[in-house]
C-alpha cells in the first residue's frame, strides 16, 4: 500500500520540476545595428554622379578613431556594405539598408562612403564626417542614421 503512494509522489515531483524549467531563449548580450543613410542635400548639386549606390563602411571602437578618422593601424570591429540606396530626391534618410553585427555595447565610430560608381570611394563620393557618426550602441538592435556631410576630396 505504501509503494503506490511513493510512486505517485515521485510522478508529481518530476512534473513539477519540468514545469519550472525556463525554456525561453537567453537574453541578448551583444549589439546589432540597423543603418539608414542620409546626406546633406546641398551636396547633390556638387556631385558629378547622382547619389545612388552602396555604402561601404566600417565600424570602429571608440579608442580606434578620432574626429579625423581611424587611427593608424586601427582594425575595424566590422566592415560592411549596404543594400543599394538612392538619395537623389531628398538626400534621405534612406530605408534601413544594412542590418548586422554582433558587437560589444559601447561607443563606436561608423565611417565610410557612398560608392556611386561601383569602384570604391573615389573623388566626389559622399563621405562620413567622423564627429557626426560617433554613436553609442546598446545590447540588442540599434536603429541608427549614418550621415554624410562631405564629398571625398580629390
Amino acid at each position: 500500500m505504501l509503494l503506490p503512494l511513493l510512486l505517485a509522489c515521485a510522478t508529481v515531483s518530476d512534473s513539477a520540476d519540468t514545469a519550472s524549467e525556463d525554456t525561453s531563449p537567453p537574453a541578448p548580450t551583444t549589439a546589432s545595428v540597423e543603418l539608414a543613410f542620409v546626406m546633406d542635400f546641398d551636396l547633390v548639386a556638387e556631385m558629378a554622379e547622382p547619389p545612388v549606390g552602396v555604402f561601404r563602411g566600417s565600424i570602429f571602437a571608440e579608442d580606434d578613431a578620432t574626429g579625423f578618422g581611424p587611427n593608424e593601424d586601427a582594425v575595424a570591429l566590422l566592415d560592411f556594405e549596404s543594400d543599394p540606396i538612392d538619395l537623389t530626391a531628398t538626400g534621405g534618410p534612406s530605408a534601413v539598408a544594412y542590418v548586422g553585427g554582433e558587437l560589444e555595447p559601447g561607443i563606436v565610430w561608423i565611417l565610410g562612403c557612398l560608392d556611386t560608381a561601383g569602384d570604391d570611394c573615389e573623388c566626389g563620393d559622399p563621405i562620413t564626417h567622423p564627429n557626426d557618426n560617433k554613436l553609442e550602441i546598446v545590447v540588442g538592435a540599434n536603429p541608427l542614421e549614418v550621415t554624410m556631410e562631405l564629398l571625398h576630396p580629390c
